[in-house]
């Protein structure tokens, strides 16, 4: 998969202050390609309204719970986003993820820009649910924000962009897509794959030469994906837990942006698919996930 041109920009809003430090990214983006932005504000309903609507209009007045919801999302943002030419906003209720992931599959949205987390307790340890299932179901890519909130750089300021990948043909689309974005901001690329660390068990009985064994056949394969995906960035590999290495592979090397291939996480193929939120929790930086 080669990367489109960012034509349009999905940014759903939960009036958090995620969502405001996010602005200035989202800004920079728009601003560097051009594309247009939708903001998506969505009331979230509780499970009970679908299951009897009826019952729960009697509890809650639901038009006024709009009605407030949508006047604070018509200010919401005005100054950080206004001046760019070609701002939407769009309000709804409902299932929030649902929505998300339903109008960026019917109005061809390009890249889904959204914080890990929004309102609610804990979030510093868990991955925003909506932000979940959004990443689960999306099958367009999802810009995540930097979890602690720390290292979001605007893309203009993303010099080193790192790609972490599995070792399966499907991957190489991941490449193909970092290499490009990469391109379109003149930053320095390197792809990282890593390698599982061998139980300790079982690492009494595996001698060095076989350890090296593993990362060089792992490197060699690697290169022949890098080789498909027509990519001249720096291949490296690691050992360990691959939330981790990644993590450690980022900070040391100053990344602003990884980006890994999520694909659809249904998929019982690869580590990173299984380990999304894991990466996106643990990132110093902004994930892209294709």
């Amino acid at each position: 998969m080669r990367m489109q041109k960012l034509e349009h920009i999905l940014f759903p809003v939960d009036l958090s202050a995620a969502c405001r430090s996010m602005a200035p990214t989202v800004r920079s983006l728009a601003c560097r390609t051009g594309a247009k932005v939708t903001l998506l504000n969505v009331l979230d309903m509780p499970p009970n309204y679908y299951s009897d609507p009826n019952a729960f209009l009697t509890l809650v007045d639901v038009t006024g719970l709009l009605r407030e919801q949508r006047s604070k999302f018509e200010l919401f943002l005005r100054p950080e986003l206004d001046d760019l030419p070609k701002v939407t906003r769009i309000s709804k209720h409902g299932d929030a993820a649902r929505i998300i992931v339903d109008y960026a599959a019917k109005q061809n949205v390009d890249l889904i820009m959204m914080p890990t987390h929004g309102l609610g307790p804990f979030r510093r340890f868990l991955l925003g649910s909506v932000t979940a299932k959004v990443l689960h179901d999306s099958h367009c890519p999802v810009w995540t924000s930097d979890h602690d909130g720390e290292g979001n750089l605007p893309p203009s300021r993303v010099f080193q962009i790192l790609c972490a990948v599995d070792l399966t043909p499907d991957h190489v689309a991941t490449m193909r897509y970092a290499d490009d974005f990469a391109r379109m901001f003149g930053a320095q690329l390197r792809f990282l794959h890593v390698v599982p660390a061998i139980p300790g068990f079982a690492a009494n009985y595996c001698d060095a030469e076989f350890v090296a064994g593993v990362s060089d056949a792992a490197r060699q394969q690697l290169l022949q994906m890098q080789e498909k995906a027509d990519s001249t960035g720096e291949a490296v590999i690691r050992s360990g837990k691959l939330s981790k290495a990644v993590r450690n592979e980022a900070v040391e090397w100053n990344a602003g942006l990884i980006v890994i291939g999520r694909g659809v996480l249904q998929e019982p193929l690869g580590r990173l698919r299984s380990q999304t939120c894991s990466i996106l929790r643990e990132s110093p930086c902004p994930v892209l996930s294709v």
